[in-house]
This record gives structure tokens, sequence and C-alpha cells, in this order.
């Protein structure tokens, strides 16, 4: 009697359905974590591009009247000494287009914007080396952190740095920029 060697069709079969079974359940604990390797790459070189440009703002003045007093000169509407600025955003030379030119922290809330595409044109006239990434620069009064009244809004302003990363997750930084 001869005996025949190989598998048999249903043999096949039931090995194709089987390693399918396996594959799908592989790929089904694989694939969801294979998109979310790129998020801390992504969180450190955000928070890195914020702390950079945190650092750029702040080495600017407190207020314009700081600026054009080259600093010697502290506004305050409080004591109605030299009155502080009011509006939060360029006044003068400084042009949205060219951050340089800023010579004041709340020159920066020019890019305190919500549309995406507007922070990456924004996050440009910083650097081109993020493409996909935005940024969002926004400035408020916060006299109420340091104990002061709404009248004294010209103690301290808060400025918040929000990067938006390729994979829509945003990092945000805070900061104090005091009237000295």
């Amino acid at each position: 009697m001869r005996y025949k060697s190989g598998f048999t069709l249903i043999e096949m079969v039931v090995g194709i359905v089987v390693l399918a079974v396996a594959m799908t359940i592989v790929t089904g604990v694989f694939l969801p974590q294979a998109s979310q390797t790129l998020t801390p790459m992504y969180q450190i070189r955000a928070t890195a591009l914020a702390k950079n440009i945190m650092n750029q703002i702040l080495i600017r003045e407190f207020d314009n009247v700081n600026a054009n007093a080259g600093g010697f000169i502290r506004c305050d509407t409080a004591t109605g000494v030299v009155p502080c600025t009011t509006i939060l955003g360029t006044n003068g030379d400084e042009k949205e287009t060219s951050p340089d030119s800023f010579n004041d922290v709340d020159d920066f809330h020019v890019y305190c914007d919500d549309d995406m595409s507007t922070r990456q044109t924004n996050l440009q006239r910083f650097t081109t080396e993020y493409p996909g990434y935005g940024l969002r620069v926004c400035l408020s009064y916060a006299a109420e952190k340091f104990y002061g009244t709404p009248a004294d809004k010209h103690i301290a302003k808060l400025i918040t740095v929000t990067i938006s990363m390729p994979d829509n997750d945003v990092i945000a930084l805070s900061s104090f920029k005091g009237n000295y």
C-alpha cells in the first residue's frame, strides 16, 4: 500500500482560518500602539519649542512705556507716575510678521488665535523647522495672582504659549512677567 504525503484541502483551509484569526488579534493589539509611538517625540519637541519662544518673550520689557524708556521707568497707572498702555498687542513700529521687532511682551498677543492654519503661520514667523506644529501666544493681566485689585492690573501679565502638535495634541506653558 502506498502512503500519500501532504495536507488535505480541509487541513489547508482550517490552517488559513486559524492564521487569519491570529493575525487579526495581533494587529488589533499592536496597531493602536504603533500610532502612539510618535507622541513622546512630539511632546519633547513641542516643549523645547515652547520654552524657546517663552524665553524670547520674557526678555522683552513689561510694557511699551518701559521699552521706550530703556527699562528705567516703571509704568504704573495706580500711582499715576507714568501710565501703562492698556492695549494688549502691537503698537507703534512693531510688525505682526516680524516678532523680532517686538519691544514688549504684550506685542506677542497678536498671535492669540484659535485657527490652526493661522497657528502654523504664526510659528513660521519664528522658525520653519517644525512642520505640522502651530503656535498660539495669549496674554492677560494677572494682578489677582499677586493679591492685587483690578485697579492694580499693571502688576503682572500672564503669558501662555501653546504649541499644537501634528497629532492635534497641545502643550501649554505659562509664565508671569512682572512690572519691575
